[in-house]
Parts: C-alpha cells; sequence; structure tokens
C-alpha cells in the first residue's frame, strides 16, 4: 500500500534556479531543520559535476515519535537519509526520503516541479509517494507522515520564502 500527495505553491523568485539552490543551501536547510524540529544534519554525500548537483544527508528528528512507532525505532528518535539530485537546467528534483526504521521498510519518493509562471512567480508542486511495507501498520503509519506533511508545508515554505526575500535584500554599504 502507498500513500500520495501533493502540494502547490507560488514563490516570489527572479528564476526557477534561485528556490532549487535553496534546497541545496546549508543555511536554508538549517532554518527549515529548527522550524521542523530537526537536527544533526550530517552531509553524507555531495556531487556536483556541473550538470547534475546532488546531495544526501543524514538527519535526526528531535520530536518524540507516536507511542506505536517507538517499538520500531532503537532510541526513540527517528533518523532519515535525506537524498535530492537535480539536472542544471531544468525545474525538476527529485528526492527520498528513507527512515532508518524496520530495514528500508518506510520510504518517501517525492518531486519538486518548478515553472516559471509570470515575472517574479515561480509554481512549486511538492508530489510523491509514501510507502511502509509493515503488515497491519502501513496505512497508519504512511497516513501519518501525509498528514505532519500536511501540517508543516505552509511553514516550510514560508520558510523557503522568508530566505528567499532575505537573499534579495541588497547588502548594506560598508
Amino acid at each position: 500500500m502507498s500513500t500520495d500527495f501533493s502540494y502547490e505553491h507560488v514563490f516570489r523568485a527572479p528564476s526557477v534556479e534561485t528556490i532549487i539552490e535553496a534546497y541545496f543551501d546549508a543555511d536554508h536547510l538549517a532554518y527549515q531543520d529548527k522550524l521542523a524540529d530537526l537536527g544533526d544534519r550530517v552531509v553524507t554525500d555531495s556531487q556536483d559535476d556541473g550538470v547534475t548537483k546532488k546531495a544526501t544527508w543524514r538527519v535526526t528528528s528531535l520530536k518524540s515519535l507516536p507511542v506505536f512507532v517507538r517499538p520500531f525505532v532503537k532510541g526513540g528518535r527517528l533518523a532519515f537519509l535525506e537524498s535530492m539530485s537535480w539536472k542544471r537546467g531544468g525545474g525538476l528534483v527529485e528526492g527520498t526520503v528513507a527512515p532508518d526504521i524496520l530495514n528500508g521498510r518506510v520510504q518517501i519518493v517525492s518531486k519538486y516541479e518548478l515553472t516559471k509562471i509570470g515575472e517574479n512567480q515561480i509554481k512549486r508542486r511538492y508530489s510523491g509517494t509514501v510507502t511502509a511495507n509493515i503488515t497491519l501498520l502501513s496505512g497508519k503509519i504512511e497516513r501519518g507522515i501525509v498528514a505532519e506533511f500536511d501540517k508543516s508545508m505552509a511553514l516550510m515554505a514560508k520558510c523557503t520564502q522568508d530566505w528567499l526575500d532575505q537573499r534579495a535584500k541588497p547588502s548594506a554599504p560598508r
């Protein structure tokens, strides 16, 4: 069983690339992590050959897990590998999130599709699928993850917009 998700948002930004670069920027990620109660983001792989940019991070959740999930997670804190890949010149970023739970039986596969829709307007569609292959709990886990997305998506979009706005401000003279 799998559960699909999809969210759309329009950002104020000069280009698709400006937004995509945010997804790979350490300061932007740290800002989002703080808001999402994530910590200990560590780059485990980073490649950029000028054509394709890829990164993988190991991230730890600072939130307590739901009671029914805790027995499956060592230490009661969820860690996961998050990977993203972008072919430069395009508006598609593909991603995966693999929680460190039950030998890889939970996974999120997603994509960001970005298109310029007007002057300083970039539409982002974030969509994907949550899959949990755990007898009797799959649907509950999948719906729980999507419910967390539902709660946090507006906040994460605001975070990205704030970061973009901050970068767009002219530097003060020295």
